[in-house]
């Protein structure tokens, strides 16, 4: 014979109201079917030791629109997170759907190792012409070679 629950465990599973009351109802992200979209993106850092030494951080994505690459407005972000919130933004420089930015260690001061790209988040975002705004991509840093 099946285990039976009890009526307290039932009341407490997602969906089964509390008391009669009517449980909140979700609401679905509403997505704009015009807004870009950052479709991949990568951020990595090295160590530069030739001559002055510094880090330097480069970040890469390609991006649509559903209304063709030229409506991709120059200018995206790249959003600098840790744990504590935002750090502070990078200007993405698009073109034909590519977009770029660097910088160096103390603009956002951040070190490239291995607790550096574990611990910071970047979030791409780029807007349409129209003023549609993609969606944030989020990735995490990855150490290179120089």
């Amino acid at each position: 014979m099946p285990p039976m629950l009890s009526l307290p465990l039932l009341l407490a599973l997602p969906g089964c109201p509390e008391g009669g009351e009517s449980a909140p109802e979700e609401t679905a992200a509403v997505v704009d079917s015009e807004a870009p979209v950052v479709e991949s993106a990568t951020v990595t850092c090295f160590q530069h030791t030739t001559g002055e030494a510094f880090v330097q951080w480069t970040g890469n994505a390609t991006a649509s629109d559903p209304q063709g690459l030229s409506t991709i407005e120059t200018f995206g972000t790249l959003a600098v997170r840790d744990a504590r919130g935002d750090l502070g933004e990078a200007s993405l420089v698009c073109a034909d759907g590519a977009c770029t930015t660097s910088w160096r260690d103390h603009e956002f001061d951040i070190e490239c190792d291995t607790i550096a790209v574990s611990t910071y988040d970047f979030a791409f975002r780029v807007v349409d012409h129209d003023g549609h705004e993609s969606a944030e991509l989020v990735v995490a840093g990855e150490k290179v070679e120089e």
